[in-house]
């Protein structure tokens, strides 16, 4: 399985030090190498691509901001010389952040972890095709991609800046790094909802509803925020269902 990849990077000899090392690892295709987030945006119009190898240090569209940008999202590796850009990576679904310098031996490991995920999607994609209720959510943890199947998802609660992702199958909740807003994002309105700025359910595992808190269905009791409440009324409403008064 090959998977076609551009680099970006501003500086020259980056860029060629980022090519020389596709160039050595066997399942990677390179598509395009490009200076800047601008040019890589032209090729993407054009191509597809599986993962971006991308510095975040650039000037007028900066890494970050550039994948933000991408709807669908290819996989994402940043290489930055700065380390205190690593959690803002993260945040953004990185698979991997690489600090400048680094050698071929750590380059090649991510390109493994690429490799793990692309095969990991693949697998899921089939799975989903055979049966629709198998859809699932990929997280990272502990430098590990988990495919966490939707249906045992209970719910999410942020803790500073990470995620906390509680499911049916496993014991301890699976901690990510991450944002409450791209959580919301990833998961799908009609499964899931946002009752709290830390807190996201899954509708199926509401059991009841209280005066500004729900019960789930494995006994845990969540507030619902104040600037959420409308969101939980109108899902009840659809429902034939009214919410206790407070």
């Amino acid at each position: 399985m090959l998977l076609r990849v551009i680099a970006i990077d501003d500086e020259p000899l980056a860029l060629r030090q980022i090519v020389a090392y596709i160039s050595k690892v066997p399942f990677l295709q390179l598509v395009a190498q490009c200076q800047s987030a601008i040019e890589a945006l032209h090729v993407l119009d054009n191509e597809e691509v599986d993962a971006l190898f991308c510095d975040i240090n650039m000037p007028d569209l900066n890494g970050l901001e550039f994948v933000r940008m991408l709807q669908p999202q290819p996989m994402v590796v940043f290489t930055t010389a700065y380390s205190e850009y690593a959690i803002e990576g993260f945040k953004v679904e990185a698979v991997d952040y690489l600090l400048k310098p680094f050698t071929l031996k750590e380059f090649s490991q991510t390109a493994e972890r690429l490799r793990a995920r692309q095969e990991l999607l693949l697998r899921a994609s089939q799975a989903t095709n055979a049966d629709d209720s198998s859809d699932v959510l990929f997280v990272r943890a502990d430098r590990t991609d988990l495919a966490v199947p939707l249906s045992t998802l209970h719910y999410v609660q942020s803790m500073g800046e990470y995620l906390r992702i509680y499911t049916s199958d496993r014991p301890r909740p699976i901690v990510t790094l991450g944002t409450m807003r791209s959580m919301e994002e990833r998961l799908p309105v009609d499964r899931f909802l946002r009752i709290h700025r830390s807190s996201i359910v899954a509708l199926s595992h509401i059991r009841e509803v209280a005066r500004g808190s729900v019960m789930l269905t494995d006994g845990t009791e969540l507030s619902v925020g104040d600037n959420y409440r409308a969101r939980l009324d109108k899902w009840l409403a659809e429902r034939g269902m009214n919410r206790p008064h407070t």
